[in-house]
């Protein structure tokens, strides 16, 4: 189709116009010459202009509160090291407000809070009253179903504490959103109040985002109006098909389609090119459901696809990565503009494949993510002259934004002027390889919370090589950089990464603002990747890191080392102004990496030091327990809490308290010692499991802490808990159980070559497991979870695009692998395409079993067994 670049309607200023505004700012204005300290880069403010007036619950001057202020707190695992500011407002029993007074006109807000989980870990809800000058508003349906995750990357929502290297429950946050239906003026108090029916053992609340929202925008001149094709704008059924068709009649028209105010219920992606679509606002326009997702063409990618004004709000609460429908924004775009578009709920909000080129992300509000906020993924052609501007980002479960240049480059792409809070793994920006002249130019970025700094650059998941020029300038990075439990260290706010290849590539770190960072500023990390104790052990060889200038930066505040220098290589360093440095200016173990000084610097140039601190308080997780639907007079199942040495010297344990209705003791499988070793991630003496229970002795809420106390005279680590006697609990019935067979280990009776049992716990539908053909029946399927657990049902499903087919089936259970029980007799079960080829079994009440078996004894379909996916829920 011929592009009709020319004719098509557009809202706003068009994108060579808004590039060139943005790309003109002296502050991303790359070098013509030398760097000289004598001629620092001007500063402007960071970060997105964006639409509202953000208030910390804890910190705000216009913030009162009787509930209790969390943090600052920068430990994993604890609701404050994932807050906005590293601080909220927990309320905990009637009475309890958090209120916040209005210093600009408002008539819609956005509170980031947290919930308990559910027991199961499908999400509670729970109400939380509102209130204004006073007077009850509204009811805020609150859910933890989009919160809290556990286990082992990728994650999932099974309840589990374990090793710090990876078992450490996290992502507590979400949003919730409300419109007051009139302006309130200047000087209104609005609150958050626990009443009677506000049911949740404890709400968290971090931040009130209050703006003044424009009136729905009306149907622009020219363009078609969805619900003429049949779409449902009410929610009330799925309307993707007629959605779907209006999106093709106006791209096949040349004419723009508006989605008027309402809500819009989806189950799979709307398939975009060469089309136009804007919606009432993003306070009005709502497209929901299961795979509500924007998807471009790939080889060529879409063009011309303009998309604004509406909201997309996904039902994701775990990550699936195979799985793309339930992204945002999904696939390749060129000579386009996504812009006013928030996204909240989703894996990712947007996830851009190469080829693409000319594409604009602006005034975007990317939220509570299970991944990526924005990822530039040159995978299946490059991804060139990218504007990625004005967002605000907040809660996403791996990096912010990403330049990943995993088989092409990403070339002349620019990040300018975004925000990115609180990304729950990895970085606020990350950059994985690269092509030339990409710009990180004006962003805000703070509190990252693990594995990951303000700012990464690395040649790292397979990229090609960087090229460079790479120009980082004029970026504010507050509280970035955190601890990884992976090497048991901490990372740096603007750190290199040359895991997979040295990096030679200029690249340009000027006019930075570094700002109490709880680690160090700058650090090059070494591919043969210190961990623990050995991190003052010089590494025998590495990549090296090299043509890095850093020129003209602050460093207010930092928690150990200006420099961290780990790998071998040389920067050269000019103009760097350092104050309230905790350890020292330079961190170096013989590394062989050079600080070329170009003068002009003051603050850090200190003796180099080699080591970590010898000594950290503990580090105790999950930092809140909560213990639901107890009941009077009897002690709760155990919950666990890990104990971790931070520190590069062992540490000695003092005495452990539990407050009076909790009672804690070791655990049988992981009991604490007198003594913790030296943080080390290969140790498990470094780690210790305490298990606390809950006897509730009256009804209602019981507060209390469980006490570490501290050795050498410093302060205790303390983990808050909370019991309940309320009923809720359970599953919350918002959420499906977690499948417990991806992480188990799948043998079968027989297996035809390139079929293997693992494909039958891939969670990919696509593939599957088939035994011999031909052998003879009955075949069968076995799932080793490495211990007891409890099992609900068993869900069989056979690659969707199949024809129907009976296979007669049985379950058995086994705790030992030699003795089993049938739990579901032999029988006849139908996989029909009608019902996506899925067959659900239901095992008896109390099945807790170690193994689980799938006996096939017929297949009329093959003369063989077959099975895509061997599901197991709790």
């Amino acid at each position: 189709m011929t592009p009709r670049s020319a004719a098509r309607p557009r809202r706003r200023t068009d994108l060579p116009a808004l590039a060139a505004l943005l790309l003109a700012a002296p502050l991303i204005a790359l070098p013509t010459g030398p760097a000289h300290a004598d001629t620092p880069i001007p500063r402007q403010p960071a970060g997105a202009d964006v639409s509202f007036t953000e208030d910390n619950a804890a910190t705000s001057p216009h913030a009162r509160t009787n509930g209790a202020v969390l943090g600052p707190d920068y430990r994993y695992g604890s609701l404050a090291s994932e807050a906005t500011g590293r601080t909220a407002v927990q309320l905990v029993g009637r009475g309890r407000y958090v209120s916040f007074t209005l210093t600009r006109p408002a008539n819609a807000v956005d509170f980031h809070y947290a919930l308990p989980d559910s027991l199961h870990g499908g999400g509670i809800n729970a109400p939380l009253e509102l209130y204004v000058d006073g007077r009850a508003e509204a009811a805020l349906t609150l859910t933890s179903q989009f919160s809290w995750l556990y286990g082992t990357y990728p994650f999932s929502n099974n309840p589990s504490v374990g090793k710090p290297d990876g078992q450490v429950p996290h992502d507590f946050y979400n949003d919730v959103r409300y419109r007051f239906g009139r302006t309130l003026p200047a000087g209104t108090v609005v609150k958050l109040q626990v009443d009677a029916g506000d049911n949740a053992p404890w709400y968290v609340v971090n931040t009130a985002d209050f703006e003044q929202a424009p009136a729905p925008a009306a149907k622009p001149d020219g363009y078609l109006d969805a619900t003429a094709y049949g779409v449902d704008a009410t929610g009330a059924t799925d309307t993707t098909a007629a959605l779907q068709h209006a999106v093709d009649a106006a791209s096949a028209a040349g004419r723009g389609l508006y989605l008027p105010a309402g809500t819009y219920t989806l189950s799979a992606p709307l398939n975009v090119d060469q089309v136009t679509i804007a919606g009432a606002g993003e306070w009005y326009t709502v497209l929901t459901g299961h795979n509500v997702s924007f998807a471009g063409k790939q080889n060529p990618p879409s063009s011309h696809v303009d998309i604004s004004d509406l909201a997309i709000f996904g039902n994701v609460d775990v990550r699936d990565d195979s799985n793309s429908a339930d992204t945002g924004f999904n696939g390749g775009f060129s000579d386009s503009r996504i812009s006013h578009v928030w996204i909240q709920n989703e894996k990712v909000g947007a996830w851009i494949i190469g080829p693409s080129t000319n594409l604009t992300l602006d005034h975007l509000r990317i939220q509570d993510t299970t991944a990526d906020g924005v990822n530039l993924n040159a995978a299946d052609g490059p991804v060139t002259h990218a504007l990625i501007t004005q967002n605000f980002l907040r809660n996403t479960q791996d990096d912010g934004l990403a330049l990943w240049s995993e088989n092409y480059g990403d070339t002349a792409d620019a990040l300018v002027r975004n925000t990115v809070d609180s990304p729950g793994l990895a970085n606020n920006i990350g950059v994985y390889g690269a092509g030339a002249d990409d710009v990180i130019a004006g962003n805000l970025l703070q509190d990252t919370v693990t594995r990951g700094g303000g700012i990464g650059i690395g040649q790292r998941f397979g990229s090609v090589p960087m090229s460079g020029p790479l120009a980082v300038t004029g970026n504010t990075l507050v509280r970035t950089g955190q601890w990884d439990p992976g090497w048991d260290y901490g990372v740096g706010a603007i750190w290199f990464d040359p895991q997979q290849g040295s990096m030679t590539a200029p690249v340009e770190i000027r006019g930075n603002d570094i700002v109490d960072s709880p680690y160090s500023a700058f650090m090059f990390q070494n591919s043969a990747a210190y961990t623990g104790a050995a991190v003052t052990t010089p590494p025998s060889g590495g990549n090296a890191v090299t043509n890095v200038t850093i020129d003209d930066n602050r460093v207010s505040g930092v928690g150990s080392y200006v420099f961290q220098d780990q790998a071998p290589g040389a920067v050269t360093v000019s103009g760097l102004h350092a104050d309230g440095v905790g350890i020292a200016g330079v961190f170096s173990c013989g590394a062989g990496f050079a600080l070329k000084d170009a003068g002009g610097d003051s603050g850090w140039k200190h003796a180099p030091v080699c080591g970590m601190p010898a000594r950290s308080a503990l580090w105790a997780y999950p930092g809140s327990t909560t213990f639901e639907a107890a009941t009077t007079g009897q002690a709760t199942p155990a919950q666990k809490v890990v104990v971790a040495n931070t520190g590069a010297t062992s540490a000695t344990l003092g005495q452990v308290t539990a407050s009076p209705g909790f009672s804690v003791a070791p655990d049988p499988a992981h009991p604490c010692g007198a003594t913790l070793d030296a943080a080390d991630p290969t140790d498990p003496a470094t780690w210790c499991v305490l298990d606390v229970t809950f006897t509730p002795q009256h009804d209602g809420l019981t507060r209390g802490a469980l006490t570490l106390q501290a050795t050498g005279g410093g302060k205790p680590t303390a983990v808050q808990l909370v019991g309940s006697t309320d009923p809720l609990g359970g599953d919350g019935g918002v959420a499906p159980p977690s499948n417990l067979a991806l992480g188990a280990t799948l043998t079968a009776s027989s297996a035809l070559p390139g079929f293997p049992a693992t494909n039958a716990n891939d969670d990919n539908s696509g593939s599957y497991w088939e035994s011999q053909d031909g052998s003879a029946f009955p075949q069968s399927l076995t799932a080793d979870l490495g211990t007891a657990q409890q099992e609900r049902s068993v869900v069989l499903t056979l690659p969707p695009n199949w024809g129907a087919r009976t296979q007669t089936l049985a379950v058995l259970g086994s705790t030992d692998g030699s003795t089993w029980t049938t739990l579901v007799p032999a029988a006849d079960h139908v996989f029909d395409p009608a019902s996506a080829d899925t067959v659900t079994l239901t095992l008896p009440v109390g099945t807790n079993e170690r193994y689980l078996q799938v006996v096939v004894a017929g297949n009329t379909g093959w003369p063989a067994a077959q099975l895509s996916e061997f599901e197991i829920f709790d």
